[in-house]
């Protein structure tokens, strides 16, 4: 048997730091997500890989221009090389791997030098294919690297040469947060800027008299009123009249500078002539300055952010000038980000383009691209983009792409923003569907009871559904497309969740538990059902259900109050004297009946909370997500004394099962509750602590939990639906495993169930012989790499279930790594089980921290010899991943 695996789909949202995002010439953008590097097609709208390879979180990446290429054409080539520097204070060199796909890279070095978080990296390419990079870190230096060309060798291989450290700068007790590198105007000489934790920036260049070609300080340049954010450095080609009244080319470095003062400075650096020492008339002082009009300096002295003060310095043989030549004012807030639009190949005339044109992004919630004025060369804000209210809180970066008709933003918590130039408004930019994703640790998920949909569970305080967008393509009508795609978001909390689950024989109905003592119960709102079917063009299922329009959430409230519309379904709590009790506010299922489905009372909703929610045809933009698609919360479940940590829900629907966080027997237990009152109806004992995981059997006759006390046990549901006790104890298997027990799971006949633990070890036991426990253990899988996470068996297939004893399990560990087993009846025993791992999903598009959930979708793709199983995961690196096993 031949099993091979794809990834379809990755879900992840960018580490929420400062400038984290790079868009290249290759149209890839890259970003760091927790401990990897993503990367992702904006325009395509999908993340095509991921790059494992840091110990923690990656908080700056920047491109490697292709040094392949002629110096000349190298801004229009595709990057073939990144770098990437994290938390773990290292820094990776990544290269392209040669013969395979475009986002397909491979570490090629791993530079260690610093003591700390490394924060920040820039990288300068010389005419002979040489490199200078410079990192900023945590432990208060600057250590500058430079690597060698590339020989005949290196070009027709995968290697490349080594990065060498060829200085450091200590700035004890400060710390450096950001760099940029440039050439000095028309030479190929190195010039250095810094800044961090004080309101300069720091130029260097480099000693050309030094055999180490080391940095030496020219200056600091003042005029920020706090910390510095972001710097980018450009070169362009002005045109100026000399002295025979024509025009001539002349070079010019500018400096773009960012800062929590709310404002932007830009820097010219340039030749400093005899002429411009005539027109701007100045009077050179004898510290290496110059002070501009001065009378004005003189009226204005101590307003440090109007300064006009020039600096000057010697460089081979020339001397230079640096000049304040702007002040951006036009955020209301901390500007994180400002980066340059990339030089372009004119598609005409196949010159370079090169347009004086900038973008910014801050935590007022705004981007900014600014331009020159044609006529008087002031800059202006030539387009704002963003939101000015709403939730999305701050911008931490935003780049153009490469023909600058895109801008790529990301925020505060970890979404993304896309916009696209309108071809008749060059002002005006559109926003665009773009990836979206956890930015916290993505602790459980489920497929909804259909397998249409899936939802994940996150500390980022979210849920997000999941479902796919199938349109017809543009090219030809009559073929479809396929994408995932995020299109609500039922709760948005605040407290970190930890899990949830469906209820099932309902529709669209979920219970959620988060680090508080209560869980909730939501269904999807009628908005929601319309926007599935036509988006998924999942059909409604028409159980004469009457749903709340949508939901909204009060400012300051966890709750998510439902919202109807129109004549007699408009609730009206003025005339209900018990509208101040919270349970009479809460809606009930049933409609009256105690089995009357999903029928629901609006009288025992709060007043409705005034807004204009919309059913949409497409996937929803952030700002839609965060505000207009929660789901309505109907009962809240009071009784766990501590923070919740697992539910689940029988396969009839009829009962749910919960725990929460425990370090006696007392808080251990496992409370029932019946979903057709949702009332307590049981209180399971058998654990001293934290039980954190629960499955029920396929059949509901089942509930297993598994522990932080190593053991597991084994809960019977009495056949008398009107029991006083619903649930009887079988038996527990003290010190089952060496560890703590993360997971359990049934087979899909229910003989078998399965549980994974820290110990590294996978056992599947017997039902059949549970109550021996000595001979209960059908087999233990060989020992595992790491701690298991996470286990779970596939769904019933005809093509393993031919023969008795076949079945498949997906093992997660706790380094991400994800296998597959498959199961045969042993030979010398018929109660036990034979297990054959047939499968390991790549490294390359798996996990890198622990898997906490594999779901297999029940819905395989059955072709002629062939078989293929959908599984969708999700890991503590914030990421969720659907990947295709395919069995020939």
């Amino acid at each position: 048997m031949n099993v091979s695996s794809d990834v379809d789909f990755i879900s992840v949202g960018c580490n929420c730091l400062g400038d984290c995002l790079v868009w290249g010439q290759n149209k890839l953008a890259a970003y760091g997500a927790q401990n990897f590097v993503a990367l992702f097609d904006p325009v395509g709208s999908k993340v095509l890989a991921t790059l494992p390879g840091h110990k923690d979180r990656v908080n700056h990446i920047c491109w490697v221009p292709n040094v392949n290429e002629e110096y000349k054409n190298r801004y229009s080539s595709s990057e073939n090389e990144i770098l990437s520097c994290s938390s773990d204070n290292t820094i990776i060199s990544w290269k392209q791997i040669k013969g395979g796909l475009n986002y397909q890279y491979k570490v090629v070095e791993v530079l260690k030098g610093h003591s700390d978080s490394v924060t920040n990296i820039s990288v300068l390419d010389f005419p002979d294919g040489s490199l200078l990079m410079c990192s900023t870190s945590a432990d208060n230096t600057v250590k500058l690297w430079r690597r060698e060309s590339l020989s005949k060798e290196n070009i027709d291989t995968d290697t490349l040469p080594k990065w060498e450290c060829i200085q450091s700068i200590d700035f004890t007790p400060k710390c450096m947060e950001c760099s940029s590198l440039g050439f000095i105007p028309g030479t190929t000489i190195p010039l250095l800027a810094l800044g961090g934790l004080e309101p300069k920036i720091h130029i260097f260049i480099q000693n050309l008299d030094s055999k180490t070609m080391q940095f030496k300080k020219l200056m600091s340049l003042q005029g920020h009123q706090d910390w510095i954010r972001s710097l980018s450095f450009k070169s362009i080609q002005v045109n100026n009249n000399n002295n025979e009244g024509k025009d001539e080319e002349e070079e010019e470095l500018i400096l773009a500078s960012s800062s929590q003062d709310f404002k932007i400075r830009l820097w010219k650096i340039s030749k400093f002539t005899a002429e411009k020492q005539r027109q701007q008339q100045l009077d050179e002082s004898g510290n290496g300055g110059a002070n501009l009009l001065g009378s004005l300096s003189t009226q204005l002295s101590g307003v440090t952010s109007l300064s006009t003060k020039g600096y000057l310095f010697n460089c081979d043989s020339n001397k230079y000038i640096i000049l304040l030549d702007a002040v951006l004012s036009g955020h209301d807030d901390w500007v994180y980000s400002i980066h340059w639009a990339p030089a372009r190949k004119d598609t005409i005339t196949g010159k370079k383009v090169q347009e004086q044109m900038l973008i910014s992004a801050s935590m007022d919630k705004t981007a900014i691209v600014w331009r020159p004025d044609r006529t008087t060369g002031i800059w202006i804000d030539d387009s704002r983009v963003g939101d000015m209210g709403g939730n999305i809180l701050g911008q931490y970066g935003a780049v153009f792409s490469p023909c600058s008709q895109y801008i790529l933003s990301h925020g505060y918590n970890g979404a993304f923003h896309f916009w696209k130039q309108s071809l008749t408004q060059k002002s005006f930019w559109e926003p665009q569907i773009v990836v979206s994703g956890h930015f916290g640790p993505v602790q459980d998920l489920m497929w909804s009871p259909d397998y249409s949909y899936f939802i994940s569970c996150s500390t980022d305080r979210t849920l997000r559904l999941f479902s796919e967008w199938k349109r017809n393509k543009l090219e030809n009508n009559k073929q479809q497309t396929i994408s995932w795609n995020e299109i609500a978001r039922p709760q948005i909390h605040g407290y970190d969740l930890e899990c949830f689950t469906f209820i099932n024989k309902k529709t669209h109905v979920i219970v959620s538990g988060a680090e508080e003592k209560i869980m909730r119960a939501f269904v999807g709102s009628q908005n929601f059902v319309d926007t599935l079917s036509n988006i998924s063009k999942v059909q409604p299922v028409n159980d004469g259900t009457q749903r709340p329009l949508a939901a909204n959430q009060p400012s300051l409230g966890l709750s998510n109050k439902p919202y109807f519309t129109g004549g007699d379904n408009n609730n009206n709590n003025n005339n209900n004297e018990n509208n101040g009790d919270e349970n009479n506010t809460e809606m009930k299922m049933g409609g009256g009946g105690e089995e009357g489905g999903e029928g629901m009372d609006t009288g025992y909703f709060e007043d409705e909370i005034p807004f204009n929610p919309e059913v949409l045809s497409e996937p929803p933009f952030e700002e839609h997500l965060l505000q207009s698609s929660l789901w309505p919360e109907i009962h809240k479940f009071y009784g766990h004394g501590n923070e919740m940590i697992a539910v689940a829900c029988s396969a009839d629907g009829m009962y749910l099962a919960s725990s929460c966080r425990a370090s006696s027997a007392d808080q251990a237990t496992v409370r029932i509750w019946n979903v057709s009152n949702w009332k307590e109806s049981a209180n399971l004992k058998g654990h001293t602590l934290t039980v954190v995981n629960l499955s029920f059997s396929h059949n509901s006759k089942y509930l297993l939990g598994v522990s932080r006390d190593r053991m597991w046990s084994l809960w019977e549901r009495s056949s008398d639906n009107n029991a006083t006790e619903p649930f009887v104890k079988v038996i527990s298997a003290p010190k089952a495993h060496g560890r703590i027990i993360w997971s359990g799971s049934w087979s899909h006949d229910d003989r078998f169930f399965a549980t994974g633990a820290r110990d590294k070890l996978v056992k599947v036991w017997n039902l059949q012989n549970i109550k021996d426990i000595k001979n209960a253990c059908a087999s233990t899988l060989p020992p595992f790499g790491s701690g298991v996470t996470c286990v779970e068996f596939a769904p019933k297939s005809l093509k393993f279930t031919g023969e008795q004893g076949d079945h498949l399990l997906a093992v997660g560990e706790d380094d991400g790594k994800i296998t597959i087993w498959k199961s045969t009846t042993s030979t010398s025993n018929p109660n036990a089980l034979d297990w054959t791992c047939v499968h390991t999903i790549s490294p390359l598009i798996s996990h890198t921290l622990d898997v906490r959930r594999i779901r297999w979708r029940d819905t395989p793709i059955i072709n002629d010899n062939s078989l293929t199983y959908q599984i969708v995961t999700c890991s503590v690196d914030h990421s969720v991943r659907i990947f295709n096993i395919k069995f020939d």
